[in-house]
């Protein structure tokens, strides 16, 4: 890592670590993953649902709104605060701003994750020797992390083309929603998905991931989706250069 994208990456990661706005992000993500896993619980009651499956589903649904905070002030948030010409002049090279902003966002949302992982030992240790191994959401916290990797990368481009932050965050839940439904568009009319046993293929690879499945397509996809987002972000900060 270069002296410039470390100066980024520090910049904006001691940032978030005093901002009460991120704690509070936090706070909100952790509680509705609870919530949403209590739900989830009581629900899937007697149904064929694992536990690694509810856990999965449970921290999946919030994250995208988790991402999307974190990441609105990327950029929007310079603009806001009549900092963003000066950054962008700066005599470094703009891929590395962005590499920074990202890789600091991405570590902010690899730490709620890690600590959204806290529900599922307590539910572990109520249920004492009942409960499944640990190792069984090794899988879905890949997935889930490669599902952070493509957000973070979607809320950072967001938040270089929008003016304000609140109009990046919400961009970025638009944005990705609709990328989804033209995902399940495409796989249901050209890769013969079916609709009734997974909506979405995003739904199909969270399941398999909580069953220990991983498909190779899922980890292209994202990768692919979040290289290219970094890729526009670049370009499009390039242009107003």
């Amino acid at each position: 890592m270069s002296s410039a994208t470390r100066t980024s990456f520090y910049r904006e990661f001691s940032a978030s670590l005093f901002s009460p706005a991120r704690y509070a992000t936090f706070s909100a993500f952790f509680a509705l993953s609870a919530a949403f896993l209590s739900a989830a619980l009581q629900i899937g009651e007697g149904r064929f649902w694992t536990l690694p499956a509810l856990w999965t589903l449970s921290v999946a649904f919030p994250l995208p709104i988790l991402v999307s905070l974190v990441t609105m002030p990327l950029f929007a948030g310079e603009r806001a605060a009549g900092t963003f010409e000066s950054l962008i002049l700066l005599p470094i090279p703009l891929r590395k701003i962005v590499i920074g902003k990202f890789t600091a966002s991405f570590l902010s949302v690899c730490v709620a994750l890690a600590g959204s992982t806290v529900p599922w030992f307590l539910l572990r240790h109520a249920l004492d020797a009942r409960a499944p191994d640990t190792v069984l959401i090794a899988a879905p916290l890949v997935i889930l992390l490669l599902h952070a990797f493509s957000w973070t990368a979607l809320g950072t481009l967001c938040s270089a083309l929008a003016r304000r932050p609140w109009v990046a965050a919400t961009g970025t839940l638009f944005a990705g929603g609709a990328l989804m439904l033209v995902w399940a568009a495409f796989s249901r009319h050209y890769l013969s998905g079916n609709w009734l046993s997974s909506p979405f293929p995003i739904w199909g690879e969270l399941l398999d991931a909580a069953g220990g499945r991983i498909a190779l397509h899922s980890v292209v996809f994202h990768v692919s989706f979040g290289l290219w987002c970094l890729f526009e972000c670049v370009q499009s900060l390039e242009a107003r250069r």
